[in-house]
């Protein structure tokens, strides 16, 4: 009776007094992959995974719903044997779940026991001491605990090409590590960095038209260059809500290919963020960024002169910002939708007013007398029956409703995306994927170059920019835990961008796909064996043709386009990519 009563005090006790800490889990994370997997195979319940990146305790809660799921028995051995090792993974968040669902019954009793003087089963604990040839390291103080990982990658890249330019081979070598924590209960913390060393002949080095992730400030040197990339947040934890300071990535919607509101493409940036729980259907963030805007400025830089040749140039740059809030909505399991609004602004010190989590920007920039770049996002994710997922996206950048279908008076500054996702359709393991994204012209620009929709010359939406579209295909094979196979096909057409006084002109003079630059048709394969646990191989194949139209090239070197060329002919390559690597997502 005794222990009774001091185990219903203690659930009532942690119940109200422990919250969810949070450690945002990396984009890269390929726990987003299975949690999507499962929520449209209906096993997750309501699923927020249009504010990315989550946090590991919310992580664990929808993995504990995946387990104890009643159609948990009709899951593939492949899908049983990685969700335990993500419970694995995620497993010292349990300590923080805030409900009697969730509550590891064990870890109440071990207290239970310690109270009445009994013994108290410390196998866990003494499992996770460290090891020195076992990773991840984990140590435990008190309330408080930190997970420390490290990171390599080496990878290797045969092309062949038509076109020297796309030609040779290189190779790029990644190491660093990966450390998390918790300081009591209402602290968490990250740090990831890696560096990066590439060798050879690689076109693309700054990722400018692809869709991964850009990166900062590269080095060169004996013929490789050099980059780094670096992530770092603190979280403090209230029973309301979470403040997050850190430098970090941020992708709001469902897109696999990108995200026409807000992307993971241009490098992390320094931020400060408030999320929210309103209760199980409702989820609000809020975000105010520090971006790079790469516009100097004249007013400061300077040059210092200590005679002969010996001058130093000190540039500054212009202050670049962005505001964005969200909330996202799930009415049931298999329906929600999200509403976006983001701001970008520079040229000043950070505005006040763009500090207030719920003040609305369109209003908030009339306060500022209208001199920045407001933008509207809608979403939405709708499970129609298990086993198939639809999704779509809205970027409004300028439209007026009352002429939106007037050709002659409407501008229509917007991108939209739309894509389908299907599990395991006539096999066990087999999903593929639909998706097309269409991006307007003119959507990211604006008449004060600050105020672009880009950080580090990224966009910050769509990676391929303006008036373009993107056509995408993808399959992926699960034929067991460790063994996957994946194929993707794109068509991507680039359009060009003109002169900004085109923008603004009445009736619109520019259609899509106006300047029609390159159309580029890419396949590509990929083969993934896990080795031991955490250590991966992975052999790839890309075939790229690109096609480009020479009489608007042309016309783009002459001056008739603002926009860069980026391919001045037509090219074909073939790559093949060897890539061993530990511990990487």
């Amino acid at each position: 009776m005794k222990k009774n009563f001091i185990l219903l005090l203690l659930i009532a006790v942690f119940c109200t007094s422990l919250y969810a800490q949070v450690v945002l889990v990396p984009l890269e994370n390929d726990v987003y992959d299975f949690l999507e997997r499962m929520q449209v195979k209906g096993m997750t319940r309501r699923y927020f995974d249009g504010i990315k990146p989550i946090s590991r305790t919310d992580i664990r809660e929808y993995l504990v719903r995946i387990d104890d799921y009643d159609e948990y028995v009709n899951l593939s051995l492949s899908d049983i044997e990685q969700l335990a090792r993500y419970l694995e993974e995620f497993s010292y968040e349990s300590k923080y779940t805030p409900s009697m669902e969730e509550l590891s019954m064990e870890f109440i009793e071990n207290f239970v026991n310690v109270l009445l003087d009994e013994e108290s089963d410390t196998t866990d604990f003494d499992e996770n001491k460290w090891k020195p040839l076992k990773f991840p390291y984990t140590f435990y103080s008190g309330d408080s605990f930190i997970s420390f990982e490290p990171k390599f990658q080496a990878e290797y890249n045969y092309n062949s090409s038509d076109t020297t330019t796309f030609a040779e081979n290189y190779q790029r070598l990644t190491g660093g590590g990966y450390i998390f924590g918790y300081l009591g209960d209402n602290v968490g913390f990250s740090f990831y960095g890696v560096n990066n060393a590439v060798r050879g002949n690689i076109f693309d080095v700054k990722k400018i038209d692809c869709p991964e992730q850009g990166i900062g400030v590269e080095h060169k040197r004996d013929g490789s260059y050099y980059y780094e990339e670096v992530d770092a947040a603190v979280s403090f934890s209230t029973k309301y809500a979470d403040i997050t300071i850190g430098r970090f990535s941020n992708f709001w919607g469902c897109g696999q290919t990108g995200s026409v509101s807000l992307s993971n493409k241009a490098p992390s940036y320094p931020q400060i963020m408030v999320r929210a729980k309103f209760n199980n259907w409702l989820r609000f963030v809020y975000f105010h960024g520090w971006l790079e805007s790469n516009v100097l400025d004249d007013s400061t830089s300077y040059w210092s002169n200590y005679g002969g040749d010996l001058v130093y140039a000190r540039e500054f740059y212009k202050k670049k910002y962005l505001a964005a809030h969200r909330l996202e909505i799930a009415p049931s399991d298999r329906f929600s939708f999200g509403l976006s609004e983001l701001l970008y602004y520079g040229e000043r010190d950070a505005e006040f007013v763009y500090f207030i989590p719920i003040m609305l920007f369109w209003s908030a920039q009339r306060y500022t007398n209208d001199q920045d770049n407001e933008m509207i996002g809608l979403d939405y994710e709708w499970i129609p029956w298990y086993g198939i997922k639809t999704y779509g996206s809205l970027l409004i950048d300028e439209i007026a409703l009352s002429k939106m279908f007037n050709k002659n008076e409407s501008h229509n500054y917007v991108a939209y995306q739309l894509g389908a996702y299907f599990v395991e359709p006539f096999m066990t393991g087999l999903d593929f994927r639909i998706e097309y994204t269409h991006l307007n012209p003119w959507v990211y620009t604006h008449k004060f170059p600050v105020n672009y929709a880009t950080s580090d010359d990224y966009w910050m939406g769509y990676w391929t920019g303006q008036n373009a579209d993107n056509l995408y295909f993808g399959l992926d094979y699960q034929l067991n835990s460790k063994l996957k196979f994946s194929a993707e096909y794109s068509l991507y057409r680039k359009g060009a961008q003109d002169s900004i006084k085109y923008q603004y002109q009445i009736p619109p003079v520019e259609k899509f796909l106006y300047g029609h630059q390159y159309t580029k048709n890419t396949f590509s394969f990929k083969c993934a064996y896990e080795i031991l646990p955490e250590l991966e191989t992975e052999l790839g194949f890309r075939y790229s043709d690109c096609n480009v139209n020479e009489d608007n090239i042309a016309l783009a070197e002459q001056g008739e386009y603002v926009n860069p060329v980026y391919y001045k002919s037509d090219f074909t390559q073939t790559t093949i990519t060897i890539l061993l690597s530990y511990r990487f997502d």
